[in-house]
């Protein structure tokens, strides 16, 4: 089960069932939602990866009748990734993707340094993070087209932004196969976001919890 708050004008929370179907291997790995990943170089430290994922939008059919015209498809991005492994359950994730779809011709760059906790039977994964939207991508996720502005709801591009952000994970097994697993992600927006006509939030938060079963 996942919840969200919506950022965007007049739109509620969102709470829904979603799949957590995945398959892993030391070279590849596919699974819903998170797309697609092949290795193309690993040791205990280093993991070099390309990618392919989908992304969602919140504006996709959008129930505010502030956003009515304004609908976002699901795009796919592609691009790399890198995980650089520390001592102590320290991580450092580097990725890079462009969309694949012709939708908007955006790209986006991030970073997130990780830390595991040991607390027993339940270990939390700390992260922070940075993401960079170009100009492009940042007008379709946050802005107003020049097709969808109304009085009231003007033009708006945002230009490119960066989103810091926060995460605390944890696992918690109930054998050796079923684990109970929760999260909680808030995003902090910058004023570039925050100023579009079709925002009213300035932070947004997802949270997810749910049974894993490992085969």
């Amino acid at each position: 089960m996942a919840y969200s708050n919506s950022i965007f004008t007049g739109e509620g929370s969102d709470v829904q069932a979603l799949p957590l179907l995945r398959y892993e291997s030391e070279r590849f790995g596919v699974g819903i939602p998170e797309g697609l990943r092949v290795t193309v170089f690993s040791n205990p430290q280093v993991r070099l990866s390309g990618v392919i994922s989908p992304r969602f939008s919140a504006l996709d059919d959008p129930d505010s009748a502030f956003l009515d015209g304004i609908d976002r498809d699901i795009t796919v991005d592609g691009g790399a990734q890198l995980r650089y492994s520390f001592a102590r359950g320290t991580q450092l994730q580097l990725r890079a993707v462009t969309e694949l779809t012709d939708e908007h011709g955006g790209q986006e760059i991030s970073a997130e340094l990780s830390q595991a906790i040991p607390l027993g039977r339940t270990p939390l994964l700390v992260s922070a993070g940075l993401t960079w939207l170009s100009d492009d991508l940042a007008r379709y996720s946050y802005g107003v087209l020049a097709s969808e502005a109304l009085a009231g709801r003007p033009e708006y591009d945002p230009g490119d932004v960066i989103i810091p952000h926060i995460a605390l994970t944890s696992v918690f097994p109930i054998n050796d196969r079923v684990n109970l697993v929760g999260s909680v992600r808030a995003e902090f927006l910058p004023d570039e976001v925050t100023d579009s006509p079709i925002v009213d939030e300035d932070i947004g938060v997802s949270t997810f919890l749910g049974l894993t079963y490992q085969f």
